[in-house]
């Protein structure tokens, strides 16, 4: 710490920090004052900041920032006392006293026009504020949803003919470990004397205890194509004993029961005889010892699960600084480019031992890439809170009624990747509401509620994260946007398009319906600008609309830009990596028309387009090879390569502005023996077959 450093300087830097926390809480209780304005927390969370901000400026010399906080906080003392009431006209005026603090905090002098605004601001806020407020956004909190955690009791028992059917059981077992946290009790009771044993032939079975976020669903999906003369029994563990309990796990008999391995009158008996249960029941061969230590490793797991909650609680989060995360990202990312190679030599040295460490180095590799994209990614909370403050202003300056209504929240992105969708986001729903909900009175005439709809929502699908906006609003005239394009040169009047081609166009640079230009809308310069932004992260862009009942927007986004997992595949001598987040399915290409890059394939009773990307590229191909259907979202496009190889991970690298218009390339990554290869983006791959 540098003890030579101005405290007023230390406290301004420490104060943008508080600000992005403390103004963004303020600005969101007083907007849930609008709604709820009878909210005892909401009121409460709104003095408590102000009296923060009042503090901690006073402390600091920043007297007239004091000063002003000290006087809207003074009105929420008597609102908290029940002397004055929350009003429309009251959040307002504590929305903009919340954008002058913020401005304060700068220390520049003010002007003339700031100091004037300041004086209103305090006139508003003390005076009599029951008059009609201007109509303005009603903002429906998010939903809150919590990730829960589940645990599964596992019995698995694999057939002895599991080998020779093609199934690891040890893979199985290492598909749930990636899950969540594990418990493997293995059981040896079926394996015979070592003379009888068939080395091809399986005779051990496990049970396993599995504490994750996923799902039934997830588990079961592990063991699908077990044969069918294994077993898997799976239970999910009532959440009140695993979590909730206060007197501690389930006792060792009542875990016996659960599990099936004895009855209740079985229980009743033994507890008569009050001596150890679990030496009563090896004794009298109602249970084996090996059933009795999977009980106890049972109730040891849950009971460790218990113990940890309390401390999961007391743990204290400490400020990490963006760029040391993306360097330990980076840093990360040229692990794995390196384990990869280290597992190539490996293998060409044909060394067992080598190979053994290989793997281990491989494993621990996967978790502390897992630990380090994980601690870049943040709730897109983040990215969404900020438009409820927006769409309240926006609403009331046009002079409708917009509800917004916030889902997903939780779902979480790149931090970095948040940071640039804020301006993509924001043109579609400044869209939505200038563009999309219509008026009162032309609601009302159609039949629809006087208050227009808008819901931001986010959630996983596979490795993306979809980013949708949805409005019930007019919806979009797909015949008016086609004449504007012709209108204004975009396409020919006698170009065929379909639907989907003519939305489109809504994406095309200097593409715009509006009749006039306003604050909001009409100059041209905003769709186009929201698919670069998402292109320029490996997304893709989509609108979907329903005349007269309204339009959704979704972006698709990559969870992380910071490695990769795709397909390595070979077209003439040169490697490309295809994102697995894309791919649908891989199939046997036999015939090839000389010169064609386009074509069409029936896929699964569906016709598909066809790009062969080798003569995309202007690559020799033979009569033999494979196409890959990828996919973004109902798109499908099969694409054409020579050979396909396994599954790879690496950093992507930028290409350099040189490349930058390539068509058909994002990107380039080394393989593990240094040969580069060039990243597919799929995403205009799609689009450019889907358009020829």
């Amino acid at each position: 710490m540098n003890l030579d450093s101005d405290p007023r300087e230390t406290f301004r830097e420490e104060a943008h920090d508080l600000l992005a926390d403390l103004l963004a809480d303020l600005e969101q209780a007083l907007l849930g004052l609008e709604s709820a304005p009878g909210n005892r927390d909401l009121i409460d969370r709104a003095f408590r900041d102000l009296h923060t901000l009042k503090g901690s400026g006073n402390m600091f010399g920043f007297q007239e920032l004091g000063d002003f906080a000290h006087a809207v906080e003074n009105v929420f003392v008597l609102v908290r006392d029940g002397k004055q009431k929350v009003t429309s006209g009251l959040v307002s005026a504590s929305l903009r006293a919340r954008d002058h603090i913020m401005r304060l905090l700068e220390e520049t002098p003010l002007t003339d026009e700031e100091k004037n605004e300041q004086l209103e601001i305090l006139t508003m806020i003390v005076g009599d504020l029951t008059e009609a407020p201007p109509k303005a956004a009603v903002v429906t909190p998010p939903r809150e949803v919590e990730r829960t955690r589940r645990v599964f009791r596992i019995a698995f028992s694999p057939s002895q003919e599991t080998f020779l059917r093609g199934t690891d059981p040890l893979g199985l077992i290492s598909e749930l470990r990636e899950m969540g946290e594990l418990q493997v009790i293995g059981h040896s009771t079926r394996v015979p004397d070592i003379a009888e044993i068939d080395p091809e032939r399986c005779y051990l079975n496990w049970d396993v205890l599995l504490l994750t976020e996923s799902d039934r669903n997830m588990v079961d999906d592990v063991f699908i194509f077990l044969d069918e003369d294994s077993t898997v029994e799976i239970q999910e563990i009532d959440p009140e004993d695993a979590f909730d309990s206060e007197g501690g796990y389930k006792r060792l008999g009542d875990i016996l029961v659960d599990r099936g391995d004895i009855t209740s009158d079985e229980l009743e008996r033994i507890l008569k005889r009050r001596n150890q249960i679990g030496e009563i029941l090896v004794r009298e061969g109602v249970v084996d010892e090996e059933e009795i230590s999977s009980a106890l490793e049972e109730q040891k797991f849950i009971r460790s699960i218990q113990d940890k909650r309390p401390q999961i609680q007391r743990t204290t989060g400490i400020k990490v600084q963006v760029e040391k995360l993306d360097t330990l990202v980076n840093i990360v990312g040229e692990f794995v480019s390196l384990q990869a190679q280290i597992a190539l030599r490996a293998a060409q040295s044909d060394d067992r031992e080598l190979i053994a460490l290989g793997e281990q180095m491989e494993r621990l590799v996967r978790e502390i890439r897992d630990l380090s994209i994980d601690l870049h990614m943040v709730p897109v909370d983040t990215l969404f809170m900020p438009f409820r403050r927006l769409v309240r202003d926006l609403a009331a300056e046009l002079g409708k009624e917009v509800d917004l209504r916030i889902t997903g929240a939780e779902t979480e992105l790149d931090k970095n990747m948040i940071d640039e969708l804020r301006d993509p986001l924001l043109h579609i729903v400044r869209n939505a509401i200038d563009h999309g909900i219509e008026a009162e009175a032309v609601r009302i005439e159609n039949g629809k509620d006087a208050q227009g709809h808008v819901e931001l929502s986010a959630r996983y699908s596979g490795a993306l994260v979809i980013i949708s906006v949805e409005d019930d609003g007019a919806g979009i005239d797909a015949e008016r946007v086609r004449a504007t394009a012709v209108e204004r040169g975009i396409v020919d009047a006698d170009d065929q398009l379909g639907n989907a081609q003519v939305l489109d166009l809504l994406f095309r640079p200097g593409f715009s319906t509006a009749k006039g230009t306003t604050q909001v809308s009409g100059r041209g310069v905003g769709m186009d600008v929201v698919r670069r932004n998402v292109e320029a992260l490996n997304g893709s862009v989509s609108v979907t609309t329903v005349p007269g009942h309204g339009s959704r927007f979704e972006m698709r986004m990559p969870l992380t830009l910071a490695i990769v997992e795709g397909l390595l595949a070979r077209i003439g001598e040169t490697f490309y990596l295809i994102n697995l987040a894309y791919i649908v399915e891989c199939l046997e290409h036999r015939k090839r028309q000389s010169g064609v890059t386009h074509g069409m394939i029936d896929y699964r009773g569906s016709v598909v387009p066809l790009l062969d990307l080798r003569t995309f590229f202007d690559t020799p191909a033979g009569e033999m090879g494979q196409i890959v259907v990828v996919g973004s979202g109902a798109d499908r496009v099969g694409l054409v390569v020579d050979e396909l190889f396994d599954s790879y991970q690496s950093v992507v690298k930028s290409l350099g502005r040189l490349y930058d218009n390539v068509p058909g390339l994002s990107g380039a990554v080394f393989l593990g023996d240094g040969t580069p290869a060039l990243m597919l983006d799929v995403e205009r791959l799609i689009r450019m077959a889907a358009d020829s």
